[in-house]
């Protein structure tokens, strides 16, 4: 698949988000690997309403700089958001996977765990549904857990300590809440990181009701 229809369909992805409430007004952001180089990500821009996203509100960022790549000419104004190092930290930790979702959706805003800046990361124990099997986990009675992250002013902070957590704890499942901010989820590719996605929230749907 051309690199044009991978970003057109991530960016339908994003209005299907936001008709679910999971990026209103123009919270939240996507990215996908590029398809001929592994070392390049595109990310839709800074300040986008996501009902109204395109192709060509994505720029490619290199992995390792975090830099949008040199010489590229998009349109006119466009950069890339905060929030871009919250998926460059997902790459730099997990190489093999393509694609990272980050929305808000509203059960995971309401996760309060007491993270703060001396405790910036827990664990939030999920309940053992048979959705959990979306994550290629089928232990009977899965024991999982979910790292919750303190959510900093800085987000290059919030990135900094998910960076660390996931490569040093590989979480099983996979996707983060920020507290009171948002989800992120990741895949190999669009349709893995969706499925990720839509199992996350109803996790956190069913949490959400069972309190």
């Amino acid at each position: 698949m051309s690199q044009k229809k991978i970003l057109t369909r991530l960016a339908e992805s994003g209005v299907l988000y936001h008709s679910k409430g999971w990026m209103p007004g123009t919270a939240g952001n996507l990215s996908i690997k590029d398809e001929k180089n592994p070392n390049i990500f595109w990310v839709s821009g800074s300040g986008l309403d996501k009902n109204k996203l395109t192709r060509k509100d994505f720029l490619p960022v290199e992995i390792e700089s975090g830099k949008v790549l040199e010489g590229w000419k998009g349109r006119e104004g466009l950069k890339p958001s905060a929030e871009t190092s919250i998926h460059r930290a997902v790459y730099k930790a997990f190489p093999e996977m393509g694609c990272s979702l980050h929305v808000h959706t509203p059960e995971s805003n309401l996760i309060e765990i007491g993270v703060s800046k001396e405790n910036p990361i827990e664990d939030l124990p999920l309940l053992p549904l048979e959705i959990i099997k979306a994550f290629g986990i089928w232990d009977e009675n899965p024991n999982v857990s979910v790292p919750v992250l303190y959510n900093y002013p800085k987000v290059q902070d919030i990135s900094d300590h998910l960076e660390q957590h996931l490569t040093q704890a590989k979480p099983r499942v996979p996707f983060c809440v920020i507290e009171k901010h948002g989800i992120t989820v990741w895949g190999k590719d669009l349709i893995q990181a969706n499925r990720h996605l839509e199992a996350a929230d109803f996790l956190l749907k069913v949490r959400a009701m069972s309190k």
